[in-house]
């Protein structure tokens, strides 16, 4: 169960927002939607090799306070760090909180 106390790592809700190139593609930049509080706590980590190099991913539970809107296009970032969404729910289905999967991108 998750007390609003654990809730104590501020992260930036970003969305995406794509503009035209020009060349018939887009161009992606994160927009901020602003700071909540949220627990993040690490799941699992893996490695693969993609294109002949290693690759790490690290997938993580974020839980904060229900919150409408929110969608799979959506991420967080806590200070240089950035999680994309994989999967939303709703933990107990109460309505009270939302626990989110999301995996660590890495630059």
């Amino acid at each position: 169960m998750t007390s609003i106390a654990s809730l104590r790592h501020r992260l930036t809700l970003e969305a995406p927002e794509e503009t035209p190139d020009g060349a018939g593609g887009v161009v992606r930049t994160w927009t901020s939607l602003g700071e909540l509080w949220a627990a993040i706590e690490p799941m699992s980590a893996s490695e693969a090799m993609i294109a002949d190099r290693r690759a790490a991913r690290v997938t993580h539970r974020v839980v904060l306070r229900q919150r409408s809107g929110l969608t799979l296009n959506h991420r967080f970032r806590l200070g240089q760090r950035t999680f994309a969404m994989q999967a939303i729910r709703d933990p107990d289905e109460r309505g009270r909180f939302i626990e989110c999967l999301v995996a660590e991108e890495r630059p």
